[in-house]
């Protein structure tokens, strides 16, 4: 098995694919993944009247989503965004993450291929509470198949604003949606969870760096102890 593993990392091409606002990290993430991950490709998906000019990768521009109503989320921006970035990507293997994040680990694409299941969507897991609850994946990061992401992101239903995030989060809306109705599959959460999904660590595996959370020291203990602990190692 480990043969086959070393000739699938050979033969795999790997991409990234930021999806968001342009921020104040966006080059300096670019520009790390360009160090550590030179043959990668590298696609950054924003949106239109963003200042893209000394972005250092291939970028494509989007129209902004309408508004939706009574309530607003980042579900669409997320969707067509995703969307657009795939269309144009060619990688067997892609990292969709945040435009404001460092994924630092410059492993992260064998730790995913040594898992064997391209089938499946890797994802940080930082440990606390409310990410034990059923449908709960995050949105931070997903890497799996250029092809599963396409299915994902393409079959994924619009937000029409009649869900109220406080009532259910973005990030437990596109898993229900992906696992019960573009899957479906109504199973237990703890049976489809392993079928769909690949649980790896926020800090010791994925290696994140977001930049919102950066100056709140509190906030980054509290995730440190979180990600660390015992329930969640692999």
């Amino acid at each position: 098995m480990f043969k086959i593993i070393l000739a699938l990392k050979k033969e795999l091409t790997t991409g990234i694919l930021l999806q968001g606002d342009i921020r104040n990290w966006t080059i300096p993430v670019i520009e790390e993944y360009q160090q550590n991950f030179p043959n990668s490709e590298i696609v950054l998906s924003t949106w239109e009247g963003e200042d893209v000019s000394k972005i250092p990768c291939k970028v494509i521009q989007s129209k902004t989503p309408e508004p939706t109503y009574p309530h607003t989320s980042t579900k669409n921006f997320q969707i067509i965004g995703s969307q657009n970035g795939l269309k144009i990507m060619k990688s067997d293997i892609i990292l969709r993450t945040r435009t404001d994040m460092f994924v630092h680990n410059s492993n992260i694409f064998n730790i995913f291929i040594e898992a064997n299941s391209l089938d499946k969507i890797m994802y940080p897991h930082s440990g606390f509470p409310k990410e034990f609850g059923n449908y709960w994946i995050s949105d931070f990061a997903q890497l799996s198949s250029r092809k599963n992401l396409v299915n994902y992101w393409d079959s994924m239903k619009f937000d029409d604003g009649l869900i109220s995030t406080s009532v259910q989060p973005v990030e437990t809306q596109f898993t229900k949606y992906y696992v019960c109705n573009i899957q479906n599959d109504n199973r237990p959460w703890n049976i489809v969870h392993d079928k769909y999904y690949i649980k790896k660590r926020f800090h010791e595996d994925f290696q994140i760096e977001l930049e919102k959370y950066v100056y709140r020291e509190s906030y980054q203990d509290a995730i440190m102890r979180a990600s660390s602990g015992a329930d969640i190692k692999s």
